[in-house]
């Protein structure tokens, strides 16, 4: 509780953005995927993304695709009164397990290279980032202070892994 304020929580599934007009807890699991969380410093707001695919297939621009689940995210802070200049990005996931069913080569590492690129191009900081190596991980995101917890997790639903579109 922050200034008598408890935040309520919300799971963010792959394919949704979402920025809270209240303090919220967003919560996410990514493995192969990525989460994104974003802030504004100077107006004390965040929102979340969390995509699984780095490129679209023909005909959907969906935030199951890193560039409209990115892009989406900062225009819904823009679209509220935050300047880019204010913005800052965490940035998780991108793990690789090739046990997993649907394991497909390279995804993570494109996931994370496109997700990094795509920030780039919209003039976003890339502040913090925990990506790649084998391990899922739980992100918990306080919108109304930019706090996150991150925890490495090696028991994840399957379907985490590589989630189809």
């Amino acid at each position: 509780m922050e200034n008598g304020i408890t935040p309520r929580d919300y799971f963010i599934k792959p394919g949704y953005v979402y920025v809270p007009a209240e303090q919220t807890h967003l919560r996410t699991v990514v493995a192969s995927g990525i989460g994104v969380t974003l802030f504004d410093r100077s107006r004390k707001i965040g929102g979340m993304s969390h995509y699984i695919r780095p490129f679209r297939e023909k005909g959907s621009s969906t935030a199951v695709f890193a560039a409209p689940a990115l892009t989406a995210l900062a225009r819904m802070l823009m679209d509220t009164g935050s300047i880019r200049s204010d913005l800052e990005a965490h940035f998780y996931g991108g793990a690789v397990n090739p046990q997993a069913a649907g394991y497909e080569p390279g995804i993570s590492e494109d996931n994370i290279r496109i997700g990094l690129e795509i920030l780039g191009k919209l003039g976003i900081a890339v502040v913090g980032q925990d990506v790649g190596g084998e391990r899922a991980r739980k992100i918990v995101f306080h919108t109304g202070t930019g706090e996150i917890m991150m925890a490495k997790v090696e028991a994840v639903r399957a379907t985490d892994w590589y989630p189809e579109v």
